[in-house]
Formats: structure tokens, C-alpha cells, sequence
């Protein structure tokens, strides 16, 4: 059965949660992040729990972002194995957002041993025996999950207990792996 786990490196209040550092060093108060406006914000498609934030350039690796109480600045996860969060500033205040309906996991635990990270944007090209597929997950240095584009579960067959997601690189076959943990990203009680 894969196991489901619900990250919550931020609490209601904007503070880091215990066992969580905070890195600010990519912050470019000169480059903001997008992570909308008060009219409009979109959710991160790994938020289980609202206010949960998507934010561009995908260069920036910020599509798990929470909002803190100094205006227009973001923590953001962008490595569900690690117990760090990026301090970066936003654009603008945000809107409250709700989590997407279905969400994704922000990472995968395969069986195989891979890790594998939600892809958040760049140019992928497609696996030579199925081109309609498209990469949703990164799973270190050749391994990409694939499925047919706008698969509803981000690449994950979730029709039973025990999730499994297709595996391998643009040029050799495809693999089926289970997937034994799937990380979510939540806000801390």
C-alpha cells in the first residue's frame, strides 16, 4: 500500500515548523516571485490544506509556497527531502486560495529507490515508444514518470492500494514501478 504523507513545514502563523531551517539566500527582492494578487492566486497542485501557494518562474522551484506575517515574503519548499525552506519575496499580498480538488504529491518514494520531484515546468521532450506522453515527475538524473498529457493524477495510477507510475528515460522502455510514499505539502496546526 503506498503510503500517503502530509508535509507541514509552515504553520498558520507563517513561522517555519519545528525541524524545519529557513534559507534565504536565493532571495532576489529585485527579482520577485509571482504568486498572484489580492484578486487572484492559484493553489499549489500538492496543497492538502489552503492557502498553500503556486508560484512562477518555475526556475524558482516555488510551487509550495506559504505566506509569512512580513508582507510579500513567501516560504517555499522546493525539495520535499530536505527540512529546508527557500525565503523568497513575492510580487504582491495574495488572495486566500483553496487546495485543488485533486491534488498531486510534491514527490514520490518509488520502489525501485528513486525520488522523484514534481515537475514544475521546462522542456521535456517525450519517450521514443510513446510521444504522446509528457514527463510529470523528475526521478534523479535520467528517470522522468510518464503519462498521456493532462493525466488527472499527475502520471500516478491510483486505481489501487498500492499507486504505480510508468518509469524511464526519453530513450529505453518504459518500466512500472509502485510507488510506496507520496508527499503532500499542508500548513503545521
Amino acid at each position: 500500500m503506498t503510503q500517503l504523507v502530509n508535509l507541514a513545514p509552515v504553520g498558520r502563523s507563517g513561522q517555519p515548523a519545528r525541524g524545519w531551517t529557513v534559507d534565504g539566500h536565493d532571495d532576489d527582492p529585485d527579482a520577485p516571485i509571482d504568486c498572484g494578487d489580492t484578486s487572484r492566486a492559484d493553489p499549489s497542485p500538492a496543497a492538502v490544506s489552503g492557502d498553500i501557494y503556486y508560484c512562477s518562474p518555475s526556475a524558482a522551484g516555488a510551487d509550495a509556497c506559504w505566506p509569512t506575517p512580513q508582507a510579500r515574503r513567501m516560504l517555499c519548499l522546493r525539495d520535499p527531502y530536505s527540512a529546508t525552506l527557500a525565503a523568497l519575496t513575492a510580487q504582491s499580498l495574495v488572495a486566500r486560495v483553496s487546495p485543488p480538488r485533486n491534488p498531486v504529491p510534491l514527490g514520490l518514494d518509488l520502489a525501485n529507490g528513486d525520488r522523484c520531484r514534481l515537475r514544475d515546468g521546462g522542456a521535456w521532450g517525450s519517450p521514443q515508444n510513446h510521444p504522446d506522453y509528457v514527463g510529470y515527475y523528475s526521478c534523479g538524473p535520467r528517470d522522468i514518470v510518464w503519462a498521456p498529457q493532462n493525466s488527472p493524477t499527475g502520471g500516478i495510477d491510483r486505481t489501487s492500494r498500492r499507486w504505480t507510475v510508468l518509469v524511464g528515460d526519453v530513450t529505453g522502455p518504459l518500466a512500472t514501478v509502485p510507488v510506496t510514499t507520496a508527499d503532500f505539502v499542508a500548513t503545521a496546526p
